[in-house]
């Protein structure tokens, strides 16, 4: 057997291997512009980030979550049970606080006061409850979603950028080394047999 021949695919495969291993992280690198020979030289992400930011921020807020969506939930939650607690709380400590000591309220009965706490917790209820989709609707006019994601994004720092993006691809980016030394390897075993058949 000529090992010779075995020589073009081992090296094709490195050389793929290598070749799209470098062009992976010049993706990222650098992160800064760095001038060579009158060449201004940045990695793609970095150069294109706030691009990159503004495509991820749409495409959260066109397929996962929009003003809108949030809006909607927030519109259909039940919000009385937690709502009515907190009101409670806060009439009842009202109740055994100052106006307890006020001469008219402490004239009144026990059952009076109760009539009168469940009256009012029950009336801010009301307005809660009636003015539960105007604040829905204006949540959805003032809360852009994809300027607050793009904003967040924007502010990241350039390493833990790439470190969200690469831990959301980092199968992909395996793949294509894995397919840069696998076409290396296949081009040389064409070399390989291009030679021997015409040695």
């Amino acid at each position: 057997m000529n090992y010779i021949l075995l020589i073009p695919p081992i090296s094709g495969a490195i050389i793929g291997w290598i070749t799209n291993y470098v062009a992976i992280k010049l993706l990222f690198r650098p992160h800064r512009p760095v001038h060579i020979l009158g060449l201004k030289i940045q990695g793609v992400i970095p150069k294109r980030r706030k691009e990159i930011a503004r495509s991820i921020a749409r495409a959260i807020e066109k397929d996962l979550l929009s003003s809108e969506d949030l809006a909607n939930a927030l519109g259909g939650l039940d919000w009385e049970k937690e709502i009515e607690k907190v009101v409670e709380e806060a009439v009842e400590h009202k109740f055994s606080g100052r106006v307890h000591r006020l001469p008219v309220v402490s004239l009144l009965s026990d059952n009076i006061k109760s009539q009168i706490k469940f009256i009012i917790t029950k009336e801010i209820l009301r307005q809660v409850d009636r003015n539960k989709g105007a604040f829905a609707s204006k949540l959805k006019d003032r809360v852009d979603i994809k300027e607050m994601l793009v904003s967040r994004i924007d502010k990241l720092d350039l390493k833990r950028f790439e470190g969200l993006l690469t831990e959301f691809i980092a199968r992909e980016l395996k793949h294509l080394e894995i397919l840069g030394g696998v076409m290396g390897f296949l081009i040389g075993v064409a070399q390989s047999a291009f030679t021997y058949f015409l040695g």
